[in-house]
């Protein structure tokens, strides 16, 4: 008998031991779920020699170091390659769809998703991004629609749905349709009895127990600026960000909060083949983890953090063709290539009896890409370039069309040249069907050792919260 009730014991001292491993020692309370849109793995690592080459940013990203580092899988319910929409779901909901879904099956039947969950559960909910509030990923947490293309019917169900704080640039609109601009969607907010917040206002967050939507200082943006193009007074991820964990915290302290943060424009950038505005996205992912990182230090043992990405977008290469890479190279090129496309059309002018030269062009990429400078051009590049620059100059203006921009060829292709240049080289303009990196930290870690498709996460998440048996 003694033996037995020994050997009963040890059995329970053992399952708690395994289970605190796995588990944590403690629920998470507080759940912070990051998503890098197009982040993936050569993403984050050419950033990080990127900015230890260039010291425009950490040379040891803060997620790079947390102790759960692993794989996930990131195709779609009918394709090897997913789209935002369907990984969005996928994140969102542990189901794989079809893509261009949102927030449903491959039969078009909604899905229940972790926010609402969580929101049953008795927590608080919220998402923050840095492009359209109503964009594909952060729609995925309370959107339910066989096309994420359907604004406006996405806008609605966010001001339908119980989402206590939100956070984007502005409302995506189908003006160009048959749909309302996004005064008219902020206006329905406001009758809904949800606070819009903008500018300075997002600093009094906290103040605010109703719901909260929080929009760009400039009334006109429905997607951030670049990190790379920011100015004086711009809003940025971190301002979201700060004024959810303000807000989420004043209304739910005791009980706790879900709250889904997207950095959007790394996604921008890689379907424009931007390593430059890349790497600083990314870098500015990193600047909003580290206000998560700071509450997390105030609570340890009470705290989830989950990083991945949707997809990877691109194809980036590091060392492409070539065992030496220079990404000191990318240090000259200041501003994104949206930017400096609209600087380029500003240096062309209007006149077509005054198109500036060849040499005149060539001083300009010297000045914005370092091309003839910090970066060698031989006769055949410069060859190419000024084919691609009389093709630009020429009446209709040969432009390269990504998902997001319309970039002047010449401006497209001295890009691509500064990038190869530096060794990094992408592969398109469109999304792939790598694996992506899971970042985990806090209470609970463990428990992602095992997780290896991206429909895995939030049902992990919701087991540990107790969003859901």
């Amino acid at each position: 008998m003694k033996t037995t009730l020994r050997n009963l014991f040890l059995a329970v001292i053992t399952f708690l031991v395994i289970s605190a491993s796995a588990f944590g020692a403690k629920q998470p309370k507080y759940v912070f779920y990051l998503i890098g849109d197009g982040m993936g793995v050569n993403e984050v690592f050419g950033t990080q020699i990127y900015n230890k080459a260039t010291g425009l940013g950490p040379e040891q990203l803060n997620f790079t170091q947390f102790p759960v580092l692993t794989l996930v899988t990131t195709h779609s319910a009918t394709s090897l390659v997913t789209d935002s929409a369907a990984s969005g779901t996928a994140l969102s909901t542990g189901v794989k769809t079809y893509n261009d879904a949102m927030g449903v099956d491959v039969n078009r039947n909604p899905l229940p998703n972790i926010t609402e969950w969580a929101k049953a559960a008795g927590f608080g909910i919220g998402v923050a991004t840095s492009v359209g509030v109503n964009h594909a990923t952060p729609a995925a947490f309370y959107a339910h629609t066989g096309s994420r293309n359907e604004y406006e019917k996405i806008a609605m169900q966010l001001i339908e749905s119980k989402m206590d704080f939100a956070a984007g640039a502005g409302f995506l609109n189908e003006v160009r349709k048959t749909g309302h601009d996004s005064a008219y969607l902020e206006e329905q907010a406001k009758a809904a009895g949800i606070s819009i917040l903008r500018g300075s206002e997002l600093k009094n967050a906290a103040s605010h127990k109703e719901r909260v939507i929080c929009l760009s200082a400039d009334p006109k943006e429905n997607e951030l600026q670049y990190a790379i193009d920011r100015r004086p007074g711009d809003t940025q991820l971190c301002d979201f960000v700060q004024a959810g964990i303000d807000n989420l915290y004043a209304k739910y302290a005791k009980k706790g909060f879900f709250f889904m943060i997207e950095g959007g424009k790394i996604d921008y950038a890689g379907h424009n083949n931007d390593g430059a505005a890349d790497f600083q996205e990314v870098n500015d992912f990193a600047a909003a983890i580290d206000l998560v990182l700071a509450f997390y230090n105030q609570h340890p043992d009470e705290t989830l953090i989950v990083i991945t990405a949707d997809h990877e977008t691109g194809g980036l290469m590091l060392g492409a063709g070539q065992y030496a890479m220079d990404p000191e190279r990318l240090a000259a090129q200041k501003k994104s290539e949206v930017v400096l496309n609209d600087m380029f059309k500003a240096f062309v002018g209007n006149d077509r009896r005054k198109i500036p030269s060849w040499d005149a062009m060539k001083g300009w990429l010297k000045e914005n890409l370092g091309l003839w400078d910090t970066v060698r051009v031989d006769a055949k590049t410069e060859r190419a370039l000024w084919e691609s620059y009389e093709k630009s100059v020429a009446p209709g203006g040969s432009q390269v069309v990504t998902l997001y921009s319309a970039s002047t060829q010449v401006v497209s292709d001295a890009i691509e040249y500064l990038n190869k240049s530096a060794a990094y080289a992408w592969a398109h303009g469109a999304h792939s069907g790598s694996p992506v990196g899971l970042y985990v930290k806090g209470a609970g870690a463990d428990a992602f050792l095992d997780v290896h498709d991206n429909t895995q996460i939030p049902v992990t998440i919701s087991k540990l919260a107790g969003y859901k048996k």
